[in-house]
């Protein structure tokens, strides 16, 4: 038999397959697995029976061992599901002291786990789709900004611009003290549009600085000019000490050091009436290719109570509301310039005592440079000329062309003007310019686009984009329309011009 090749046939089956089965039966295939199936079976009773056997023979002290071991095992058991039953509960407050006594372990446990594992889902997803709406109010927020900031631009470029040409134009002495009185007023509403902008940036973490060449003591020179008016009429004395062994030229971005100096220093002069402001700047110890740069601006004003001090660095938040009324101003400044600081590896701090004025003061680590070696920013003294230079102005709001047209001829530029950029490229195929000054928002085709098409046949004109949008990603879209640079209004003359000057 085949089975005899697996194993020994049980003495009984043997017997019966003797007595019983025939030759035949014995050659069949099926029946032998039949036979090894039963003769298993024959085994396994026996082995059971001895089992049984040897437990019954098992003395009542090695039962009562075993069964107080299972005991033990059990009550560990019920001990481990009530522990378990008790941290889903305290997860989850949807079940009651009843559902943790419940006899029912096994399936209480299993309904509690599917609940938090539900409510962990819905939590989930709720969170998920907060995370879609603020995505989307976020590009809302950033999209509103961006066409108010081009909004409020524009009309402000023609309302700074014309101040600056009517007292560029001899005006009587009345006429200087109201357009002077225009001027102000125009810069201070640019600062508040740009502390907002900056703000938004700032939040969606697209700041970036720059690390360019530029003069120290020009710079800081320069700012507390153009505060020393303001300083004037408040009857303030401002004063400015630079020590010589700072070097003339350094790397760093010199526009966010000089926002963060002019909100301090405007912010001194605000706050101080017939006193006294002073600006120093001096060297402090730093690596041999480095140099590290103190900053303080003093002033004798109105100082900060000492239990507002660990708040005014925060968004929107002055020293008080009466503060807010009396000398206005949105709060941001101040928030502003310390996240610039921080940018810069840096912080602003603060020292002040109400009624005797406040001192804030930081420092900052430049590369060094070589005033032979590196390109600088060019200034002039002489009065602006632009000869026999020929530019397109491409912009489609009528004030904005108007101060530009003046500005520029006044410099004794050709200009020629497009309304919009379908205009100008079809001006490009048929004159010479040496110049372009691309608005960017127009009607029929926008300036990005008139860029590209204008740069698939001529590589080499300079465009340069006048933009009211402040938005970060403009500089970058700027770029990969072929256009060299731009210009954000409302802008400075003088910076604007220079700016042409580097591409004439």
């Amino acid at each position: 038999m085949k089975s005899a090749d697996k194993h020994t046939i049980h003495k009984l089956l043997h017997r019966q397959l003797k007595k019983y089965a025939g030759e035949a039966l014995l050659q069949n295939s099926q029946f032998i697995e039949f036979i090894d199936a039963v003769n298993d079976s024959y085994f396994a009773f026996e082995k059971d029976k001895e089992l049984s056997e040897h437990a019954f023979k098992l003395s009542e002290e090695e039962f009562n061992a075993i069964n107080s071991r299972l005991r033990e095992e059990i009550d560990l058991r019920k001990l481990s599901l009530q522990k378990l039953k008790e941290t889903l509960t305290g997860i989850s407050a949807d079940h009651n002291a009843d559902s943790v006594n419940a006899e029912d372990d096994l399936l209480v446990i299993v309904e509690m786990l599917n609940l938090v594992i539900q409510k962990r889902k819905e939590a989930e997803d709720e969170l998920i789709q907060a995370k879609i709406v603020a995505e989307n109010a976020s590009m809302a927020k950033s999209e509103f900004l961006s066409v108010m900031s081009h909004e409020i631009r524009t009309p402000l470029n023609a309302v700074i611009g014309m101040g600056h040409l009517l007292l560029k134009s001899n005006p009587r002495p009345d006429q200087v003290e109201n357009l002077t009185a225009l001027k102000i007023s125009a810069d201070n509403l640019l600062v508040l549009v740009n502390d907002i902008l900056d703000f938004n940036k700032i939040e969606a973490g697209k700041l970036e600085l720059e690390n360019l060449p530029f003069e120290l003591s020009k710079l800081v020179t320069e700012i507390v000019n153009a505060n020393t008016l303001a300083a004037r009429e408040k009857q303030n004395q401002i004063s400015l000490q630079i020590a010589d062994n700072i070097p003339s030229h350094l790397l760093g971005d010199a526009i966010r050091l000089g926002q963060v100096l002019n909100n301090l220093i405007s912010n001194a002069i605000k706050f101080t009436d017939k006193g006294k402001i002073e600006i120093t700047v001096s060297r402090m110890e730093s690596e041999p290719e480095n140099c590290r740069v103190m900053f303080a601006v003093t002033d004798s004003g109105i100082g900060i109570p000492m239990e507002k001090l660990s708040t005014i660095f925060l968004p929107f938040t002055q020293a008080g509301s009466s503060i807010t009324r009396k000398y206005g101003g949105t709060g941001l400044g101040l928030s502003i310039s310390q996240r610039i600081l921080e940018l810069m590896d840096s912080g602003l701090e603060v020292i002040s005592e109400t009624g005797k004025g406040s001192q804030f003061y930081f420092s900052v680590e430049f590369q060094m440079v070589g005033q032979a070696g590196e390109a600088t920013e060019e200034t002039t003294d002489q009065e602006p000329d632009l000869k026999n230079k020929k530019i397109l102005l491409v912009e489609d709001t009528a004030f904005n062309v108007l101060f530009a047209t003046q500005l520029l001829e006044g410099w004794n530029a050709e200009v020629a003007v497009a309304e919009n950029g379908a205009i100008a490229v079809e001006m490009v195929t048929k004159h010479q310019y040496d110049l372009i000054l691309m608005d960017l928002q127009m009607p029929v085709m926008d300036g990005y686009t008139a860029a590209r098409k204008i740069r698939d046949y001529n590589k080499a004109l300079p465009i340069i984009a006048l933009t009211a949008s402040a938005t970060s990603n403009v500089k970058s879209k700027v770029l990969e329309a072929g256009m060299q640079d731009y210009v954000t209004k409302p802008f400075n003359p003088n910076d604007f011009f220079l700016r042409l000057k580097k591409y004439l």
